[in-house]
């Protein structure tokens, strides 16, 4: 998807509030119930599936991964849970990048990372290469880009908090569908050419 640029420049795109309750809302198949059956059944499945890519979006879900054995082809977090708690990944088997991206924001940076990403991981077909992007800022709506740069058949796997749902992992398979669900979100964002004075907390 190309990004929509403005007079040369564009910063990204800022959740609505009128969005924030919906978005809690699951985008795929929700695995509840405790935490090392969730992270084996989401193994399972992924297997099952066979993508050609999978992401893993945020640190506790990404750790109950790993605690199972499963690496993901990418891993984007920002090293806490609940937005203030840290938590260690081993990334011994990953390169790793770093970019900004603010709470409430997809900065066209961020997503530029990520769609760069899945192209990098694309090109390497003799040899398994695995990326960790660490997010300085917030990830949760890295979701968004990741549905819509992956390749058809790829999974998108979050976490879910207990708001809207119960607790859980939610496992994301692309599908032309899902694509164009995402896309049209996405035009209900408000896009910013520059940040203003009271447009985040970062």
């Amino acid at each position: 998807m190309q990004l929509k640029y403005v007079r040369g420049l564009f910063l990204g795109y800022k959740l609505p509030e009128t969005l924030r309750t919906s978005l809690r809302d699951p985008i795929g198949k929700l695995f509840t119930g405790p935490h090392r059956i969730v992270a084996i059944n989401v193994k399972d499945y992924i297997n099952r599936n066979k993508p050609p890519i999978t992401i893993s979006i945020g640190d506790y879900c990404t750790k109950t991964l790993f605690d199972v054995n499963f690496l993901p082809d990418i891993v984007i977090f920002d090293g806490k849970t609940l937005r203030n708690k840290e938590i260690y990944l081993n990334l011994e088997f990953y390169q790793e990048k770093e970019v900004s991206n603010p709470p409430e924001w997809i900065l066209n940076i961020a997503w530029r990372v990520v769609e760069d990403t899945i192209k990098q991981i694309q090109t390497y077909t003799s040899s398994k290469c695995r990326i960790a992007v660490r997010i300085d800022g917030e990830e949760d709506l890295l979701v968004i880009p990741a549905i819509i740069s992956l390749p058809l058949g790829s999974v998108v796997v979050y976490g879910q908090p207990p708001i809207n749902t119960e607790e859980g992992i939610v496992v994301a398979l692309i599908t032309p569908t899902l694509k164009k669900l995402t896309q049209e979100l996405l035009k209900k964002f408000e896009v910013h050419e520059e940040f203003s004075v009271g447009d985040h907390n970062y």
